[in-house]
């Protein structure tokens, strides 16, 4: 073989490698780098001026990115390990309070480092009276986004210790 020859086919092993990394990316971003929401989990009050609320439920979802995200509702389940093995998971959709001024409605698009902060009413008759182990947020992409379990364990225990005596 000739130098040119060995050049060439050099050249050609190059492209061929480089043309599998640049479609390995474009699939990567494409199908698998959605973007992430972090989703808080806690009892509030909103103050403005001398006008203070009831506490309410707040359920704030902060996009993490790569891009937009758009999300569509709130899910809760109850999944403890023995429901997951004998597959009698239950879950549920709760919708949020379109009456509050203050909280954003669903479906709502955030761009990359925006926040959706959604109030759900805090009465004995809450999704906290139930016994539901996650609680989150679902994307457009069918994906839920998960508050942390001990934001959920803090605010059962305010639950509890609120509406124990009532």
């Amino acid at each position: 073989m000739s130098d040119y020859e060995i050049l060439t086919i050099t050249i050609s092993i190059f492209a061929i490698a480089t043309s599998f990394l640049a479609l390995g990316w474009n699939i990567y971003r494409d199908v698998i780098l959605k973007p992430r929401l972090k989703v808080r989990l806690q009892i509030s009050i909103i103050m403005q001026g001398e006008y203070k609320s009831p506490s309410k439920i707040s359920i704030r979802a902060t996009n993490f990115g790569p891009n937009k995200i758009r999300c569509t509702s709130i899910d809760a389940n109850s999944a403890t390990l023995w429901r997951r093995i004998f597959r009698k998971v239950k879950y549920a959709q709760i919708i949020d309070d379109y009456t509050d001024p203050y909280s954003s409605k669903l479906p709502c698009e955030l761009d990359v480092g925006a926040t959706c902060q959604l109030f759900l009413p805090f009465v004995k008759d809450c999704l906290l009276g139930e016994p539901f182990t996650h609680i989150g947020i679902m994307d457009s992409f069918g994906r839920t986004h998960w508050a942390p379990k001990k934001d959920i364990a803090k605010a059962r225990k305010r639950y509890e210790e609120e509406f124990a005596q009532k």
